[in-house]
């Protein structure tokens, strides 16, 4: 159940979500940066592997986090309480199934030498372990949000990185060996669920988090149906966006993987930082009355930080990588990957908020899930059939394809559902188109200064993007007050009564 917020408390919720971003996203780069220095390209692209097995435990939970923020969203506390011991119960027994089969799969990496090989085989339970410690915090994190604790949020994710990270430059030193960064990440994980589960405890005394089956039929039946929807955008997700790694791998060394992933993981801390607004206006999104203003707000501000911010990574951004992974970011395959990948997150940041508003207020979960199933269907497709022939071209080319489709799929459907014609539409996106062009036109005008060094291409690049998303907020508040006057004149016919 959402309450009314001040403006205070908004901009309070905003700085803890933007808090709790940086924290993950700091993590992520600064591991990276010492897997790569002090282990090698190759332990890169084998780290990037392990990670993406640990991400895909993830769907262990059936979908059942969404239903669990559908069901707070509602003022039913004791439906919030079942589903979320009924998603405890379902990871519980998932993960370590789906953990086996992944265990498997790491020892059989076909790419990899036989020392590399027995440090994955090392590194891979503690890797699998925080997947199942990740699996197990997803529902409450999710009920955390919708019931509004962004602080308690970014706390708990402050507190995972900074273990998460220490606990990996303490073995790294001792030990030089996977095995660090993956202890890293489970004791950062283990530290996330349990505060998560306090925070929850001290918003719902009643909460239990004993794994339970309701003994209402129908409430599980409906669980697992809308579950089922979410569940499968959610393979869709990890199909098309995580799975590029292993088909990466089948034609790829694993320093070229590495390589791939330090574009990927630039650009996806780009969309990660734009992807915060959806969390923060998820309550108004949520809301019927408020809803085609958060929207349009989201839309904007999403399009506009993604779009400046991977065209000042593609123009301006190549010393800032080379303080990042050394030698890396000169690779043929990161500048291509950056700018293919580049191009996917602008068009997956203009469908996002979209994507969310569909999520929370759509009829059913499939309503996103089935844009999202076909989307990720042809990113595969192009990927799987291309590889062999163009590499990272088709791997990267068919995130591309696949994004596109969704876009299109999900603005149709929310269109239908807030009854918008096309050209209000192309308004939404408006403010998001501009704020590229006038970062396009500055990124390539500064791109020789950038190239002076680290921190001057640090500072471009930050220029860049605010001058683009400084852009689309203007142009978004000139649309909204040239709506609320449009709103304000009675029309022709009541006036002449």
């Amino acid at each position: 159940m959402t309450h009314e917020r001040s403006p205070l408390r908004m901009m309070v919720d905003l700085l803890s979500t933007c808090a709790r971003h940086v924290a993950q996203i700091a993590a992520g780069l600064v591991t990276v940066a010492l897997v790569v220095r002090m282990l090698g390209p190759e332990s890169l692209g084998a780290w990037t592997v392990l990670g993406t097995t640990g991400f895909l435990l993830g769907l262990s939970d059936l979908g059942l986090s969404v239903v669990v923020q559908r069901t707070a969203a509602r003022p039913d506390d004791d439906a919030t309480r079942q589903i979320l011991r009924l998603t405890v119960l379902v990871v519980t027994v998932v993960c370590p199934c789906l953990g086996a089969g992944a265990y498997a799969l790491l020892l059989q990496l076909p790419s990899a030498t036989e020392a590399l090989r027995a440090d994955i085989a090392r590194a891979a339970l503690p890797v699998l372990a925080a997947g199942w410690a990740g699996s197990l915090a997803s529902p409450f994190r999710s009920f955390l949000l919708m019931r509004g604790a962004f602080t308690a949020l970014a706390w708990a994710r402050a507190t995972a990185a900074a273990i998460q990270v220490g606990l990996t430059v303490v073995l790294l030193i001792t030990s030089r060996s996977l095995f660090g960064p993956a202890m890293g990440v489970l004791m950062g994980s283990v530290a996330e669920l349990l505060l998560l589960a306090v925070a929850s405890r001290r918003m719902d005394p009643h909460v239990d988090f004993r794994p339970g089956w309701p003994a209402d039929k129908a409430r599980v039946r409906d669980a697992f149906r809308e579950g089922a929807g979410a569940l499968a955008m959610n393979i869709g997700v990890a199909a098309a966006v995580r799975a590029d790694v292993f088909i990466l791998t089948t034609a790829a060394s694993l320093s070229m993987v590495g390589a791939y992933q330090v574009a990927s993981r630039a650009v996806e801390q780009i969309l990660a930082s734009g992807k915060l607004l959806s969390g923060w206006l998820l309550h108004r999104l949520g809301n019927p009355e408020r809803r085609a203003d958060a929207l349009r707000l989201g839309t904007a501000v999403m399009g506009a930080l993604v779009s400046s911010g991977v065209i000042a990574l593609a123009f301006d951004g190549t010393a800032l990588l080379e303080a990042w992974v050394g030698g890396l970011a000169h690779e043929r395959v990161t500048a291509l990957a950056v700018g293919l990948l580049g191009m996917a997150a602008i068009i997956a940041a203009s469908e996002e908020v979209a994507s969310v508003t569909l999520t929370v207020s759509g009829a059913t979960p499939w309503d996103v899930a089935n844009p999202v199933m076909l989307g990720h269907a042809l990113n595969v497709a192009v990927s799987v059939l291309g590889v062999g022939y163009a590499g990272v071209w088709a791997v990267a080319g068919g995130t591309v394809c696949g994004n596109a489709l969704i876009a299109v799929m999900v603005w149709r459907k929310l269109g239908a559902l807030l009854q918008w014609r096309f050209r209000d539409v192309l308004r939404t996106l408006a403010p998001a188109g501009a704020a590229g062009l006038v970062a396009l036109a500055a990124g390539w005008g500064l791109a020789p200064l950038a190239a002076r060094g680290p921190l001057v291409s640090a500072l471009i690049c930050s220029l860049v993007t605010l001058l683009g998303t400084g852009t689309a907020l203007l142009l978004w508040w000139r649309g909204k007050a040239s709506l609320a006057a449009s709103a304000s004149v009675p029309p022709a016919s009541a006036s002449l009564r």
